[in-house]
């Protein structure tokens, strides 16, 4: 018997063995599966983040671009204010200007308006004086008309 128990012992190793390799086998071949889906993967991601890499590359220059356009935008913006308080000074100035000037033409006006008072009253005092200078010239006339016609009579009597 004990020599049927040693042959027994290695019938069932010898059974054992081709199990165990079959499932080492499939094991390795799960590993390798497991393993090519992970290369893929890799594969896939790091190709996904070299075009995102790219993408975040062109946005960011996007950006830049963007920033310099903002910069001169604003620069721009602060050279038309300053060009506005420029011509905000310049109208103030052109106001304080017709003011003064709307002062002197009132003041003028003021002058003109006594000047024609002034002329008015020449005019009125040549036209009195203009009646003066004719009713004396009236009486002349009448008097040396008196006076020839006296010296007429004179001479007669004479």
């Amino acid at each position: 018997m004990a020599l049927s128990r040693r042959g027994s012992q290695r019938d069932v190793s010898g059974a054992i063995w081709p199990g165990f390799v079959d499932a080492m086998t499939a094991l390795l071949l799960v590993l390798m599966f497991v393993l090519s889906i992970f290369m893929i993967v890799q594969f896939v991601l790091r190709d996904t983040i070299n075009t995102q890499g790219t993408e975040l590359e062109g946005l960011n220059a996007e950006v830049a671009q963007l920033a310099r356009a903002l910069g001169l935008s604003r620069d721009r913006v602060s050279t038309l204010e300053g060009e506005v308080a420029g011509l905000q000074d310049d109208v103030g100035a052109a106001r304080a200007q017709i003011a003064s000037q709307l002062a002197v033409i009132a003041g003028l006006n003021r002058d003109l308006a006594a000047r024609d008072t002034a002329l008015a009253d020449a005019q009125a005092r040549i036209t009195d004086f203009e009646d003066q200078v004719a009713a004396l010239i009236g009486e002349r006339d009448t008097a040396l008309a008196e006076s020839a016609a006296l010296t007429a009579d004179l001479a007669e009597l004479d």
